[in-house]
């Protein structure tokens, strides 16, 4: 049985995680109180069950997640990620931060999450766009095919917008992004590769080639890098994307720490999958409906999975 254990953040949005959660055929509990919670979660100590909590129960979320480690916990976003990382960074079972706006959320977001629970599969970015969608894909062995890719991307996005001076600054923004992407695949995942300077030409074997897969579905622009090294973690994304870490500090770490927060600013949903030494996919959606100077005021939400094996 798969059950999920909401703590209310709002009515508007328990109304709609309730229907979305009872369509899937997942039992659907909300809890009034902190204490109802826990009492739930005892009861249901031996099956898969999933929390809904407020950002702002920081507290309470590091107890329920050290006190219940075979739970998932989905973490409501009412302000920025930033704020509630330093808090809840090593509390391994809190896998998504899903962004909401008085009590509003992105369906397509929530249902995916409960198709990712139920069957234990991650899917790359095709499943996060709607259909029909338009997709490219390029794979990446050097420097040629990273600055080929980059400027097949930069036309796809402009073309979308008419060549429109807004959607220009989207295809500028969506290309740093990109970059940002297909460098930390190229070198900070490779182990090969990892002393390397970043902006040195590189030339990858057949079996470290990286692949970026771009692709829009008249709501939703979807891009995705993936490696087959599988050596990115949760904590190494979040401490990068903290506010409160010093940039001079960030530098000297070894990972491409300063180009994640660079790609985290320059999305709306970033959603990594990690098969443990095998694979790393790292996709980011954003929506380009509004105008370019409000892209930014919308909430970002995050997900981290390593892919289970399926029994």
């Amino acid at each position: 049985m798969k059950v999920v254990c909401f703590l209310p953040d709002s009515i508007a949005f328990q109304n709609k995680l309730g229907m979305l959660t009872r369509s899937a055929g997942v039992d659907f509990q909300p809890c009034k109180t902190e204490e109802e919670a826990k009492i739930f979660a005892a009861k249901e100590k031996h099956e898969r069950f999933f929390l809904f909590a407020d950002a702002r129960k920081v507290d309470f979320l590091k107890e329920f997640s050290f006190a219940y480690p075979e739970s998932r916990i989905i973490v409501i976003l009412q302000e920025s990620l930033q704020k509630v990382i330093p808090s809840l960074m090593d509390c391994a079972n809190i896998q998504c931060f899903v962004a909401t706006n008085n009590g509003e959320f992105d369906a397509r977001e929530l249902i995916l999450l409960l198709k990712k629970f139920e069957t234990k599969d991650y899917p790359g970015l095709d499943k996060h766009l709607g259909f029909p969608s338009i997709f490219n894909e390029k794979k990446i062995k050097n420097q040629i095919d990273k600055r080929e890719a980059l400027t097949s991307l930069e036309g796809f996005i402009i073309k979308i917008g008419g060549n429109s001076e807004r959607f220009q600054h989207y295809a500028h923004r969506v290309c740093e992004l990109a970059d940002e992407l297909l460098l930390n695949a190229v070198f900070d995942a490779n182990p090969r590769m990892k002393n390397s300077a970043r902006h040195e030409a590189f030339e990858l074997e057949d079996s470290e080639t990286v692949k970026m897969k771009w692709g829009f579905d008249g709501e939703v622009f979807g891009i995705s890098v993936s490696d087959p090294f599988g050596t990115l973690s949760k904590k190494t994304v979040m401490q990068y994307i903290d506010e409160n870490q010093k940039t001079e500090s960030m530098g000297k770490r070894v990972s491409g720490g300063l180009g994640i927060k660079l790609i985290f600013d320059r999305l709306h949903h970033f959603i990594v999958n990690v098969k443990p030494g095998k694979m790393t996919e790292v996709v980011c959606l954003m929506r380009f409906e509004k105008r370019f100077k409000d892209f930014d005021s919308r909430l970002r939400s995050f997900h981290f999975f390593v892919v289970e094996e399926k029994h």
